[in-house]
């Protein structure tokens, strides 16, 4: 790849089409000065390029955009070994980010895992493992054998902390006796003998962390630990075995290790907790089906199974993919994925997904997907990639984190001057220790990302998945939120409730039937079901869609119009004042006309969800704002809202209107909150300081917002209301305790007020305590909602 003076790259690039790109590239590039050379080939799609200072490897993706081009980027998720505290966090993305090529490095200290998003090419996987394992952060592999590694290594932390606490026990009972004026002290060589194992063994990762934590020109809590008990420890064997003294300070060296590899194995284990959730939904989808190939049924892991593939769920058992079913009928359980409690009925043509439990039916699934895009699958990915995500608060605390290990020596090296020139040697390296002792940047390192890994997974649970950790903090202070009418909240399933024919045209239903059934318009379903008994004639009609209007449609000489009233006064046309409906009239109007002449008008309706208006009621009762956008007309959108209790009613908007209402409510609101579920509400979601999505709604409406409510219910706003409120309590909370315990703990420490096995004690207790109160919040339970119906 490179000698002593060049480094050569093989990048994938995009946008290329022709050989004058080629020829484009490849001039724009040499422009530069450091690039010796470079050659693109069109048919692979890449550029070899060979630059003289490795400096420049960084800007070479900048370079290829300029000219008009793009590279290709790719993403992966680490667990990584040896992540202790914040310190770590810090120094791991600090280390990624300079190597050439790397865009974002995401570490979290909750689940030890790192999410790396690179430029292909310039940087490969291998070469992030291979950093990583340099400065201690070994990449574990995501299969079985390493979960079996990381129960082996939090065993191993039970196993130290069970020995340190054998080897301490001698040691602390004599210094209790001592303390209660007992001559119990036991003799000094076995003072030294029992703390030998315990300070250079069982301490042994404290040694080897800050050696590779200084070496990369940081520090973090294994310093601490390392030089708080090593410094006792030597100074305890300098007064046996050089002066008189018989107090020692062993047993403090020993106690400390022991107290805190007791904590590192609680927090494990309490780590492990707040991320159940997500590993529940992963525990799902069986890891094999039985799949149909040449008649007979062969078992078949999920990852070989393929689109178009058959397989056979008998009664029982948890449905394996995601798939439709060809034959049979059963009933589904779908509470796991959608918090549905009632089985749904299924039967061929239905839609069924991997990790259902499928009732007393047998049927044939035949597969739409591989494992990679299976729904489970895509929930598990969204939870993930939002835990992994930091808020803007984290990355205060980032900061701080990245200098508190410095900070904490230097007030150590204060106490030790200041404490010496006041009292004793001994008072002083006391005092010094516990000071290195007792800080601990974990629990600000923990009390973010263990509250977001709660909270995420307890929306998962319970149908609301959260995609942007930003938005939890807007949406629980939202006094304003602003909903879509059709799809939201509607059952998004409008008929035809009344048909007005101003022609006696025989064949007007069956040219309307025709044009609806090839319409994009929203309300052509509803026209084609309601027309469906008519018979149809074969017309190859020419279309022209309106978007937000309508259509228009031509046959030979007939030229139709087909939607709006927009779409006809836009056209020219002027709707005779008897064709309209009485006023107040509360149906939605598509409007048909036949060569300049109004010939029909069909009345449509879309029921209001069950939840809707119990939903805006307890919106009202928490002081929130609530408003209604819709491209219904104004008349349809008003009786709507007079229905649900929506006094802020604006309709007849375009896709577009919608982002600029938005907008000009963000001017007068703090943070407005949009719900949709279309492809004309994505502009909108995309403008919301936050914004929902319906799941039974478009990917393109769920893509562009923050928050995905799995189940058709409305009800779920709340929930998401108050899983949002929760956690950003107790983010505050636990971010409150952890620098109090610091601001409080340290000056204690320092004044003498602790001994260095309190101080371990309380630095152990600390990022567990941390740990302990994200996890109440798995316990939570949404309140049940007092009406149902309206």
């Amino acid at each position: 790849m490179s000698d002593s003076q060049t480094l050569r790259r093989i990048i994938p690039v995009t946008g290329l089409t022709c050989a004058s790109c080629v020829s484009r590239l490849e001039r724009s590039m040499l422009k530069h000065e450091s690039v010796a050379s470079v050659s693109v080939n069109l048919a692979l799609a890449n550029a070899d390029i060979t630059v003289t200072d490795q400096a420049a490897m960084a800007n070479i993706p900048d370079w290829i955009k300029a000219t008009g081009f793009d590279v290709e980027q790719k993403s992966a998720l680490f667990t990584v070994q040896n992540i202790t505290c914040a310190s770590c966090i810090s120094r791991i993305e600090k280390v990624l980010l300079k190597m050439p090529g790397i865009i974002s490095a995401t570490a979290n200290l909750a689940n030890s895992q790192l999410q790396v998003k690179w430029v292909n090419g310039l940087v490969q996987k291998s070469d992030i493992t291979t950093k990583l394992a340099a400065i201690n952060y070994p990449v574990v592999e995501n299969d079985e054998s390493s979960n079996e590694e990381q129960g082996a290594s939090k065993n191993t932390l039970a196993l130290s902390a069970m020995m340190g606490a054998v080897l301490s026990l001698p040691m602390v009972i004599g210094m209790i006796g001592e303390m209660s004026g007992l001559a119990w002290m036991i003799p000094a060589w076995i003072q030294f003998l029992l703390t030998l194992p315990i300070q250079f063994v069982i301490g042994w990762r404290f040694y080897v962390g800050a050696y590779f934590s200084l070496k990369n020109g940081s520090a973090n809590m294994d310093v601490l630990v390392a030089l708080g008990t090593t410094t006792a420890f030597l100074y305890s064997l300098y007064l046996w075995l050089f002066t008189p003294s018989m107090h020692l300070y062993f047993e403090a060296a020993a106690v400390v290790i022991t107290l805190v590899v007791l904590g590192k194995w609680l927090e494990e284990r309490a780590k492990n907790l707040t991320g159940d959730a997500i590993r529940q939904l992963m525990r799902l989808q069986p890891a094999s089906a039985n799949k149909w190939q040449d008649g007979n049924l062969v078992k078949t892991t999920i990852t070989e199974l393929l689109a178009g593939d058959e397989i056979q769920i008998t009664p029982g058992e948890t449905m394996p993919a995601d798939g439709i079913i060809v034959s049979g009928s059963t009933a589904i359980d779908e509470s796991m994925l959608t918090g549905e409690s009632l089985p749904v009925t299924k039967s061929q043509g239905d839609v069924v997904l991997a990790g259902t439990n499928n009732g007393n039916g047998s049927v044939r699934v035949q597969l739409q997907s591989t494992s990679e895009h299976f729904r489970l699958k895509q929930i598990v990915d969204l939870v993930n990639d939002a835990q992994m995500k930091k808020p803007e608060i984290q990355k205060t605390v980032d900061k701080i984190a990245a200098v508190f290990v410095p900070v904490v020596i230097a007030i150590a090296a204060i106490t030790l001057v200041g404490q010496w020139w006041f009292n004793s040697f001994d008072v002083a390296l006391m005092a010094a220790v516990s000071v290195l002792v007792i800080a601990c940047p974990c629990a600000l390192g923990l009390a973010t990302p263990t509250a977001i890994m709660a909270s995420s997974g307890v929306g998962a649970r319970y149908g609301v998945l959260i995609r942007d950790i930003d938005q939890l903090g807007l949406l629980a202070n939202t006094k304003t939120i602003v909903f879509d009418k059709t799809g939201t909240l509607t059952q998004g399933q409008p008929s035809v409730v009344n048909l007005e024919s101003f022609s006696d045209d025989p064949s007007l239903l069956a040219n309307i039937k025709n044009i609806a059934q090839n319409s994009q318009h929203p309300l052509a379903n509803a026209i084609s079901e309601h027309l469906k008994k008519e018979p149809g004639i074969e017309s190859e009609f020419e279309f022209e869609d309106i978007p937000g209007q309508g259509v228009k449609a031509s046959f030979g000489e007939n030229q139709f119009l087909f939607g709006s009233e927009k779409l006809l006064t836009k056209q020219g046309l002027t709707i005779p004042t008897e064709y309209q409906p009485a006023e107040g009239h509360a149906a939605s109007l598509v409007w048909v006309s036949k060569n300049d002449q109004v010939i029909a008008r069909f009345d449509i309706e879309d029921q209001v969800r069950d939840d809707a208006k119990n939903t805006i009621k307890q919106l009202h009762a928490r002081k929130i704002e609530t408003w209604m956008l819709s491209g219904d007309n104004p008349a349809a959108a008003n009786a709507a809202g007079e229905k649900l209790g929506i006094t802020n009613v604006i309709g007849g908007l375009m896709p577009e209107h919608k982002a600029q209402a938005i907008n000009q409510l963000m001017k007068d609101h703090d943070s407005v909150v949009m719900v949709g579920d279309g492809i004309n509400d994505a502009p909108a979601l995309a403008a919301a300081s936050a914004s929902i999505a319906m799941g039974s709604g478009t990917d393109v409406a769920m893509d562009a917002a923050g928050i995905t409510l799995m189940q058709p219910h409305l009800s779920l706003i709340l929930v998401a209301i108050d899983i949002a409120k929760k956690a950003q309590l107790k983010i505050k909370q636990n971010l409150f305790w952890a620098f109090i315990y610091n601001c409080i703990g340290i000056p204690l420490a320092a004044f003498g007020f602790l001994s260095p096995i309190v101080a371990g004690a309380a630095m152990a207790f600390s990022s567990v305590s941390v740990v302990l109160s994200s996890i109440l919040l798995l316990a939570w339970k949404p309140k049940p909602s007092k009406e149902k119906t309206l």
